[in-house]
């Protein structure tokens, strides 16, 4: 970690711990929670908020083998199956209040925090809206002033950093402001942050100005004549919802045969490395790739492809393997059938992967390591590094290569 994130990373959390202790502008509290009421919109007060059902009851299944359920990490074993309220809301003469770390507060113009479409994570995971840290709060800064409308696209967690949580929990929120028909009222688009290229290409790629984002980690407190905000778009849970799959791949697969300067090498087989990340690094990746090499496969680090770089590359794949990680993400922009391999420490298996794999059609695959030492939870596993078994990844190889000549002798004699 450089002297200026440290530096940064510190103040923040001075910030925040001196925000519960210290009393300021404390009449900006919310002193309550509202309910909203989805059986019945009518009978919402429309001074507060405006409902509009997008997709009520949407149930969200986890289609994947016992086997692989079983050996997912206790501290965050999946749902089999959610269900999810998608709902947009109108709040006229709302705020938006975030920590930037863990929870964001819708807040309506009676200083009531909206359930729903605000929320607050402990340790990853979902709470009450009535334990929303805002709550915890006593130090406010006033709201700066928007005219016109703001949509939200907040996450209250890693889409301000992580490119997987990005395109999960951010960028689908701009699906559900279509799906109400509000898209063309909005003047501002409130996100979590512009820091990083992906975030900056994303937003030219689906036809959004920056002139017209508010940066979340810039702005955290903010007023507005009507903020509208949605569901997440995973809901409470952690499950991958069909919508959202087919929501990302419409808006940047066509980019896939876009014409244009950039020139992508075929490469059918990527192994995808974490060799510019600092956690989850496979220890043995040199022996790895010598091991690949007579397979093709070429090495990429994802970080340090365009978007566009990226789409090109994934969706002309024909196997794509690597250690479960944001790298992974691009799975996207593959095609039904392409080959994934995911490699697991086996104190750190988590499912957002695999589910959108099984959800693409693709030909999905794992592998878990064996770990040195008992992982607790999910802030040790996503830090313990990898000591890949060769054999199992070059077994997985062969397999797929007599199933592919097996499938090519019967497509002969046909």
């Amino acid at each position: 970690m450089d002297i200026k994130t440290f530096y940064r990373k510190g103040l923040k959390r001075t910030k925040k711990i001196l925000g519960r202790i210290i009393p300021y502008n404390t009449h900006y509290k919310p002193g309550d929670v509202c309910s909203v009421n989805l059986d019945h919109p009518n009978r919402n007060n429309t001074r507060e908020l405006t409902v509009h059902k997008i997709y009520p009851n949407y149930e969200t299944k986890l289609n994947i083998s016992d086997d692989l359920f079983h050996a997912c990490s206790e501290y965050w074993k999946p749902k089999r199956q959610v269900v999810t309220n998608y709902m947009v809301l109108e709040v006229p003469d709302g705020r938006v209040y975030t920590d930037n770390e863990s929870s964001v507060a819708i807040i309506s113009r009676y200083n009531r925090v909206i359930e729903n479409v605000s929320l607050s994570l402990v340790s990853g995971k979902v709470t009450q809206p009535n334990l929303n840290n805002i709550f915890e709060q006593r130090y406010f800064t006033v709201p700066e002033k928007y005219k016109g409308t703001v949509f939200s696209l907040l996450t209250g967690g890693a889409g301000i950093n992580n490119i997987g949580h990005w395109f999960i929990d951010v960028l689908p929120r701009l699906h559900l402001l279509r799906q109400s028909g509000l898209y063309d009222k909005v003047d501002w688009f409130l996100m979590p942050s512009l820091r990083y290229d992906y975030q900056v290409e994303t937003l030219e790629l689906l036809g959004i100005p920056l002139s017209k984002v508010i940066e979340g980690d810039k702005h955290p407190h903010i007023a507005a004549d009507c903020i509208i905000a949605s569901t997440a778009p995973r809901g409470n849970h952690t499950l991958i919802p069909e919508w959202l799959c087919a929501y990302i791949q419409e808006s940047f697969l066509p980019y896939a045969e876009e014409e244009g300067d950039i020139i992508t090498p075929e490469i059918p087989y990527l192994y995808i490395s974490r060799s510019d990340s600092s956690i989850r690094n496979v220890l043995n990746e040199k022996e790895l790739l010598n091991a690949l090499e007579p397979y093709g496969f070429k090495s990429i680090v994802s970080s340090k492809l365009s978007i566009r770089e990226k789409i090109k590359l994934f969706s002309r794949a024909k196997v794509v393997l690597g250690a479960t990680g944001a790298g992974l993400i691009s799975m996207f922009f593959c095609k039904p059938g392409t080959k994934i391999i995911e490699i697991f420490n086996e104190g750190f298996v988590v499912e957002p992967f695999y589910d959108i794999a099984t959800k693409l059609d693709l030909d999905y695959e794992y592998m878990i390591c064996k770990n040195r030492r008992k992982v607790k939870n999910a802030a040790q596993g996503q830090r313990e590094h990898l000591f890949v078994e060769t054999d199992k990844v070059l077994a997985i190889l062969e397999n797929m290569e007599q199933e592919n000549q097996k499938s090519t002798k019967q497509a002969e004699v046909a």
